[in-house]
């Protein structure tokens, strides 16, 4: 009796086991199976590239701060984004998968140097400045588009 208890409890784990090496493989299947192809046709992308040189100074003066989309430029000034980048010092291109249409993007960087370095290179108030640029982005379906964010 104790022995087919111990067998019984046995199978059961070994169903437990099965159905929780199905669930792990079923949720692969749902990130590179049909649904996927449903988001790829549904959507497009857009990538932005932007780059933290800067020609009046040196590399390790410049930081990125901001990189938002909003459906509307008014949209950006009054800050109902669509999404907003974590941006990083460490991270030069960022994409995002949108639904077909216009959208647009601002995006900002600052400056730390000491001194008048930061005012010298264009920013405004010196150090810890900012400056801002933003642009329009058409979104196709199925489609990447690619921008290099400019601030000149």
């Amino acid at each position: 009796m104790r022995d087919a208890k111990m067998n019984i409890k046995s199978f059961i784990l070994c169903i437990l086991a099965l159905v929780a090496l199905s669930n792990c493989s079923t949720e692969e299947n749902l990130i590179n199976g049909p649904g996927s192809q449903i988001m790829t046709n549904s959507y497009g992308t857009v990538q932005l590239d932007f780059p933290i040189a800067d020609k009046n100074l040196p590399q390790r003066c410049i930081r990125r701060i901001d990189l938002s989309i909003a459906y509307t430029a008014d949209s950006l000034y009054r800050k109902e984004y669509l999404t907003v980048a974590n941006v990083s010092n460490y991270q030069k291109l960022y994409e995002f998968s949108l639904e077909p249409g216009d959208y647009y993007y601002q995006a900002g960087k600052t400056c730390i140097c000491g001194g008048d370095t930061c005012l010298w290179g264009g920013y405004p108030g010196g150090q810890n400045g900012s400056i801002w640029t933003m642009s329009k982005f058409l979104i196709s379906t199925g489609k990447t588009t690619y921008d290099l964010l400019t601030f000149d």
